[in-house]
């Protein structure tokens, strides 16, 4: 008996381990198939191709060895329940190529409204560094300041012609109910027999020279002055309505229907007709200074309404300034009348 703690070079050459792998090796094959004859059959390609149990139920197609598999000719297309065979998958369109261009445009709309953003606040800086600089004290009107308007400090660039020309606007207005004026004293002081309304027409064209200068100031153009400077809907839907108005006003005076102190189209044809020239000469400028009037009212109406829609302003944006405008009085109302109240009473107190 050899020695278990001796170290061979090679611990396969130990007897014992020699012993054990040569007690295991295997002497036949890992399966063997009993039935010869049906081990033949299923090695042996032809016995399998000839039986009959095999080959009645499978149907070969051999390929030749140039076809492709994958081509269109060689695939089997299935029927539907119609019988009719459905077409074979479209390829992909051309939507993957304009998902990036969709994303794209989509980025170059954002990177617009930014530019946008940008420049309407650069504007409005320059707009509050100018309103600190030029701002002396109220400037408006001229002979009696009350109120400080400059266009070139506080309406932005891009908004000035507009702003401007409904400014001459105003001026229009006022030149004409003053022309207005003039024409109606010369009627009744040439008194034509024609025209019965003379007293009435001048102490209407009169009255109309003190209200609606005033009232076309802080109607319509006060509201629109502050609605280009603040780009506020409540301030748009204001002169929206009250020159809306003024426009049907200044069309309907220059009709010149009697008694309503208007030098208008009437009452031209009316001196002229009875032959009173110099009086139809001053009702003619009249006239026609009430329809100038209009029709550059009507056009600056169109012009504000479409800078309206291209702001992006809403009715609905409307009510909410107007809703928080009242509930922002209404504090400020409490609050006075709280502090009034307090002093009422710690002076009271002081006397008690």
């Amino acid at each position: 008996m050899s020695n278990p703690f001796e170290d061979p070079s090679n611990p396969f050459e130990d007897p014992s381990i020699t012993s054990a792998l040569q007690s295991h090796v295997r002497t036949e094959p890992a399966y063997q198939l009993s039935d010869e004859l049906h081990h033949n059959k299923v090695t042996d390609k032809s016995a399998f191709l000839g039986d009959s149990d095999y080959t009645s139920s499978i149907s070969f197609h051999p390929y030749s060895e140039r076809s492709d598999l994958y081509s269109v000719s060689q695939q089997t297309i299935p029927l539907t329940a119609a019988g009719t065979s459905t077409p074979p998958p479209k390829p992909l369109s051309s939507g993957g190529a304009a998902l990036p261009s969709a994303l794209s445009a989509k980025e170059e709309e954002l990177r617009r409204k930014e530019r946008e953003l940008e420049e309407r606040e650069r504007a409005l800086q320059e707009r509050q560094d100018n309103f600190g600089l030029r701002r002396q004290g109220n400037n408006f009107p001229p002979c009696f300041p009350l109120l400080y308007m400059d266009i070139q400090a506080e309406i932005p660039r891009e908004n000035q012609e507009v702003v401007t020309w409904l400014y001459r606007s105003w001026l229009t207005f006022l030149v004409t109910i003053l022309w207005n004026c003039v024409a109606c004293f010369f009627v009744l002081f040439s008194h034509p027999p024609s025209v019965t309304q003379g007293p009435a027409d001048f102490g209407v064209s009169l009255t109309t020279v003190f209200t609606h200068s005033l009232l076309s100031f802080f109607l319509w153009y006060r509201p629109v002055y502050n609605a280009y400077m603040k780009e506020v809907s409540l301030y748009y839907f204001l002169y929206f309505i009250f020159n809306g108005i003024h426009v049907l006003y200044v069309f309907y005076m220059a009709v010149g229907i009697p008694s309503t102190g208007g030098a208008g189209l009437i009452l031209l044809i009316t001196l002229f007709s009875d032959g009173w020239l110099m009086s139809g000469v001053v009702v003619l400028i009249a006239s026609g200074l009430w329809l100038c009037t209009g029709f550059l009212a009507a056009w600056l109406f169109k012009r504000t309404y479409d800078h309206y829609k291209a702001a992006g302003h809403t009715f609905g944006e409307a009510k909410r300034d107007a809703y928080s405008r009242m509930a922002t009085t209404a504090v400020r109302s409490g609050a006075v009348d709280h502090a009034a109240g307090m002093y009422v009473r710690s002076e009271g107190d002081r006397f008690v």
